[in-house]
């Protein structure tokens, strides 16, 4: 089709041109648009249904499957104050069961290394222990003579016997190291080991709980960028409808439509995004909560600066390189494998014990008799008892080296664990700078992203009335609104940064939040008496 220009000037020539690239813009983004809703959830969403609606330039539909994907997930899920959440997260999490394990495993690896204080009690025995033994004896004298062959009666030289017997023959050994010098170092790793376990503990208990607290603001975030740009998307919805009337009439041009209808759209595509971002923090604080399949949990309480710290710096610093679990974990290892050397070394010193034995052989039948010769009255009966009590040692003097390349291995472990120490001190000094840094820059930014959201919302209102009475352009209208989005975006954002800051800050420090601590101490009881009470996941599931 030839466009005709003829008989209109060079600046609505212009415009039309203008319209015509922001039409082949907004349709791009419309088609855009319809691919990610209908990745959002296909039994909600069909895209010949999409496309017809695109066609005709009406998101009202569309923000209608939003609407009732929104409501569906509202319905399903349970809402939770940020301290019930935190709560049943530590109570149901299996990440903490996971940990505990751990320290249980390591209680039972001390408890046998303080056990080599009691003496052993061994039962031993002949073989067998109870049965028959059947033995024959044969002795060729080659070096006799025949006349002490024939007074022996045996021939040639010959002397052969034979046992027929019931055996019974039990044992008892009773012995006491009493001087073992691998014992009190072997004791002292463990407990060393068993101490790491459970500083390992706490900061997994500390990271599930800064991991519930972020998912928690982060779906308030969501919702409330949801909440702001429903409200924005009202107002530039009223706008296009405005301006289509305004335009049936030839009040306005199909700049001024397209331009607002493209923006209406922007802002519809924003708004998807936020939702699906909504969904997928609910599922990482499902996850976090550990809730059965099917359930969900979202805040009950709107987004809003929660909490606030007032240790200053230096202060924090100090109380992190103090309490900080994982430093004091990698101290208590290198203290662990400290012992385990000592130990390794120590195992060429001599062990002293106090051995006491006592056995019983007990026979029934024929012994000794000769081969050819009748039983008759031959079987016999037999019981010997003995014992012994008194000291003995045992001296491992040389082995090749090997406990002693094991020592030595074992102190290269110690050195190990303490640079890690370090390491981890430095890690740990740069994450609560980070942190307070983020705390003090965010709560400026808030104080002023919401002044520039009051502006930008008196802007918008101003520009909008100055276009209706016809002293304004669209451009203006089109900027204020997007400066109003901008102002949304960026209160929602500072007030994220401030609340994670504030949960990274008690986290980081190793301070337990208000109750937290109480409540592990309770899941703690819970897993090492799990029949004492029913479970979690059973009186708190939605």
């Amino acid at each position: 089709m030839a466009l005709q220009f003829s008989c209109i000037g060079r600046d609505q020539c212009r415009s039309v041109l203008i319209g015509l690239l922001l039409s082949c813009s907004f349709l791009a983004q419309a088609t855009a648009l319809g691919q990610d809703l209908s990745s959002v959830d296909p039994a909600l969403a069909d895209p010949q249904g999409i496309s017809q609606v695109l066609s005709q330039g009406d998101p009202t539909p569309l923000v209608q499957l939003l609407d009732d994907l929104e409501a569906e997930l509202q319905a399903n899920a349970r809402p939770l104050k940020l301290e019930e959440a935190v709560s049943l997260g530590i109570a149901n999490n299996p990440q903490l069961l996971d940990a505990f394990s751990s320290i249980q495993q390591y209680e039972w690896q001390l408890i046998a290394a303080q056990r080599r204080w009691y003496p052993s009690l061994q039962l031993a025995n002949g073989t067998p222990f109870a049965g028959y033994s059947w033995s024959t004896f044969v002795q060729n004298n080659y070096g006799f003579s025949r006349a002490a062959s024939r007074q022996t009666g045996q021939g040639e030289g010959v002397l052969s016997e034979k046992s027929r017997l019931a055996v019974f023959q039990p044992g008892v050994i009773l012995s006491w190291n009493f001087i073992d010098p691998t014992r009190q170092p072997d004791i002292n790793s463990a407990s060393d080991s068993l101490r790491q376990q459970k500083l390992l503990f706490d900061a997994s208990a500390r990271n599930l709980v800064l991991s519930i607290q972020q998912s928690y603001y982060s779906t308030q975030s969501d919702q409330q960028l949801i909440d702001s740009f429903k409200k924005i998307y009202a107002i530039n919805k009223q706008q296009l409808a405005t301006l289509t009337a305004q335009k049936s009439i030839g009040m306005v041009t199909v700049l001024d439509l397209e331009q607002t209808r493209s923006q209406l759209f922007a802002q519809l595509s924003q708004l998807i995004a936020y939702t699906r971002d909504f969904i997928d923090q609910t599922a990482l604080l499902a996850e976090a909560l550990g809730l059965p399949p099917g359930a969900l949990a979202i805040p009950s309480d709107a987004a809003r600066m929660q909490g606030q710290w007032t240790l200053p710096l230096r202060e924090t610093i100090a109380r992190a390189t103090e309490q900080r679990e994982e430093i004091q974990a990698s101290l208590a290892a290198a203290e662990a494998a400290r012992w385990s050397a000592v130990a390794a070394i120590r195992s060429y010193l001599p062990v002293f014990q106090l051995v006491g034995t006592g056995n019983l052989y007990a026979i029934n039948g024929l012994d000794g008799i000769p081969s050819n010769a009748d039983p008759g009255d031959r079987y016999s009966r037999s019981r010997t008892w003995d014992g012994a009590a008194g000291l003995g040692f045992s001296w491992s003097i040389f082995d090749g080296g090997i406990q002693a390349a094991n020592a030595e291995a074992a102190y290269a472990q110690e050195r190990q664990q303490k640079a890690f120490a370090a390491s981890t001190q430095l890690q740990v000094v740069r994450e609560v700078r980070s942190s307070y840094g983020q705390l003090i820059t965010s709560k400026i930014a808030v104080e002023s992203a919401q002044q520039a959201y009051r502006s930008a919302e008196l802007a918008q209102e101003a520009a909008r009335a100055r276009f209706e009475v016809g002293v304004g352009d669209i451009t203006s209208v089109v900027q204020t609104i997007q400066q109003l989005s901008d102002a949304a975006e960026q209160v929602a954002q500072a007030v994220l940064a401030y609340n994670i800051a504030i949960a990274e800050l008690y986290r980081y420090s190793a301070t337990w939040p208000a109750q937290t601590e109480s409540a592990v101490q309770n899941r703690i009881r819970t897993m090492r008496h799990p029949t004492a009470s029913t479970p979690a996941s059973e009186t708190s599931s939605p």
